[in-house]
């Protein structure tokens, strides 16, 4: 059976959290030894540093923000046989503001964008089979999901439970099977609370009616070369009876689906090893929400349910230095992203540099502007945001 591994977790500057976060990693440190030979693996990451941002309001008014932030993530996971596993995690975050320390357990985040900063949450527990040749695996319970670009700013119009220091997760059942070729498929049947889900989801999405307790996940996937294309993905992603398309307070939903076309292609850069890799991703919803349900717009119209991320980088410029630009358009009507907001643009540049397998630096500057103004709106919302972040893998 293949093993799990490797997580990020995170270090946190907020006074009781330092001590908390240390104990906890003394606790791993000490108890490895034992849990090994009990038949339990420990293991975490930590992640953390500092945040700056400047906003211009769609009022007009200007403001800034800057904090240090962390997240702290410890898991212990055990083979049971030779074909099953069990791994849960627990996982939390916190800034140098605001932080509500408790430990939770409800199935849904605090905002369809995240948790609060000082909750600990349970982001796995699972339990994980796969047959004898490995070529199919299940997992049920709560787990992570995310299917990313294999690029320096790794971004997904669709899933990815947990990005930055945020904290998210999918509850349900997950089949991976691989199909021959290089492609795998994935298949996700997700249990949705009647107050939201683990992952991304955006207003006027909204679970309230009974129908949308249960959404499906479709993906195919190959990451085997052929020619210089290094990765393809097709996906379909369905949340039935969720999407308030006349605004919440109306009782009509309809269906909200989506389909993703990911790809990545890459050559190699003079003689050192240097790769330059292009990625790109397309992403359509099907139906979307009213002009007016998103004010923008005239009332009898829907907004467009397209997006589009392309991007460009440069891996191993020396050995463990790696710099990527990211361009994302999002258009009002695409609501289950987690690293691109709706009715926006994007403009990313990051550089990383992993000093060794456990500890990694990432500097990231960002620019998001609206696509369209809102109603009563007196101009465009612009954010721009950096952070310099470690992250450290125990």
């Amino acid at each position: 059976m293949t093993r799990m591994t490797s997580f990020y977790c995170i270090p946190a500057k907020a006074s009781g959290a330092v001590r908390w976060c240390l104990v906890l990693v003394a606790m791993v440190s000490t108890g490895a030894a034992h849990a090994q030979e009990a038949g339990w693996e420990f293991g975490g990451d930590l992640r953390g540093g500092f945040y700056a941002s400047e906003r211009d309001s769609r009022s007009g008014f200007e403001s800034s923000d800057e904090s240090l932030r962390g997240r702290f993530r410890l898991f212990a996971q055990r083979e049971l046989s030779d074909n099953w596993l069990f791994r849960g995690r627990v996982a939390t975050w916190v800034t140098t503001d605001g932080n509500d320390y408790s430990l939770e357990f409800d199935r849904y985040r605090a905002s369809g964008t995240g948790t609060r900063p000082g909750e600990v949450h349970l982001d796995e527990f699972f339990f994980q089979w796969a047959d004898d040749a490995d070529r199919n695996t299940v997992r049920i319970g709560r787990f992570q999901t995310g299917f990313k670009l294999p690029v320096v700013p790794d971004k997904s119009l669709d899933r990815n439970d947990a990005s930055n220091v945020g904290i998210g997760w999918t509850d349900g059942v997950h089949w991976i099977s691989e199909l021959g070729g290089g492609w795998e498929s994935h298949v996700i049947a997700q249990l949705n609370h009647r107050r939201g889900t683990g992952n991304t989801f955006r207003g006027p999405i909204d679970f309230s009616d009974s129908g949308s307790r249960l959404g499906a996940y479709l993906g195919l996937r190959s990451t085997e070369s052929w020619g210089p294309v290094s990765m393809r993905m097709l996906t379909l992603n369905w949340i039935p009876d969720a999407l308030a398309t006349h605004g919440v307070a109306d009782p009509r939903r309809d269906d909200y689906l989506t389909m993703t076309a990911k790809a990545a292609a890459e050559w190699p850069v003079g003689e050192a090893g240097t790769r330059f890799v292009l990625a790109g991703e397309y992403g359509h919803a099907f139906d979307t929400p009213k002009e007016s349900v998103m004010l923008i717009g005239t009332p009898g119209d829907d907004v467009d349910g397209d997006g589009y991320q392309l991007s460009a980088n440069l891996f191993d410029i020396r050995p463990g230095h790696n710099l990527g630009v990211v361009y994302g358009h999002v258009e009002s009507g695409w609501l289950i992203s987690n690293d691109f907001r709706n009715n926006n643009d994007l403009y990313e540049i990051r550089y990383q540099h992993h000093f060794n397998q456990q500890l990694r630096v990432d500097i990231r500057f960002r620019i998001r502007e609206e696509i369209e103004q809102r109603i009563a709106a007196s101009q465009l919302q612009e954010d721009r945001d950096l952070y310099v972040r470690f992250t450290y893998k125990l």
